[in-house]
């Protein structure tokens, strides 16, 4: 079952090494991170379970090579078999985790009653399961953004938002597919395994972070 959940940002910069010295937004976003992991292994959970975008919906192997030479030159990784950019991220904030963990891919494009199903699965059974969404908003939020400004995004954002600070996990399982994909939400389906997950009970949540410093939209939020 699921004890805790949390989500964080799944951007390429928040791997280790991409910006090659210090960015306060990007210490920021990963101290959070940090955090919100903590606070899974703080209501007892007995193994972690990082879900985020990918081209299947499959587990991964924990010890694939990273993305990051996709983005750097400089930099080790990539090639054949390299993890999805957001498993690599969650697996980055794991740190010297104690306790197993697991990462589990969902298909960008994966419907709602796919999301339904995994979410199902993954807190399915006795364990104590947290569960670690690796998860952004839309790429649409300013002149600078991956996707250039819009305002129905900026709108929908603050929708599911509003929906991450209140666990209101039918309000993320209701998220319209086309809708986040017109606005470069590439969240949509691991906010909803998440929510699948954890729809039988009430959740206390917790925003540690709420930005958008490179016109992405970021949260960290724990349910717990």
């Amino acid at each position: 079952m699921i004890v805790a959940a949390a989500t964080v940002p799944a951007a390429p910069l928040l791997l280790p090494g991409l910006t090659g010295g210090p960015v306060e937004e990007v210490l920021q976003a990963r101290k959070a991170m940090t955090a919100a992991v903590a606070a899974l292994l703080d209501r007892g959970a007995s193994e972690l379970v990082v879900v985020g975008a990918a081209p299947e919906t499959r587990p991964y192997p924990s010890g694939a090579p990273g993305p990051e030479a996709r983005f750097s030159p400089y930099l080790p990784g990539g090639g054949p078999g390299a993890l999805p950019v957001a498993l690599a991220v969650g697996r980055s904030v794991l740190g010297e985790c104690p306790v197993p963990w697991t990462l589990h891919g969902v298909r960008s494009d994966e419907d709602r009653d796919g999301c339904r199903a995994l979410g199902h699965e993954l807190g399915r059974g006795e364990r104590l399961v947290g569960l670690l969404a690796v998860a952004d908003g839309s790429a649409r939020r300013t002149e600078k953004a991956p996707g250039y400004v819009d305002p129905d995004a900026i709108a929908l954002d603050a929708r599911i938002g509003a929906a991450l600070a209140a666990a209101d996990t039918a309000a993320l399982l209701e998220l319209d597919a086309a809708a986040c994909e017109r606005a470069l939400v590439g969240g949509r389906p691991a906010w909803q395994v998440t929510a699948a997950a954890c729809e039988d009970r009430t959740w206390e949540s917790r925003v540690l972070y709420e930005d958008d410093p490179f016109g992405v939209a970021y949260w960290v939020v724990t349910w717990t």
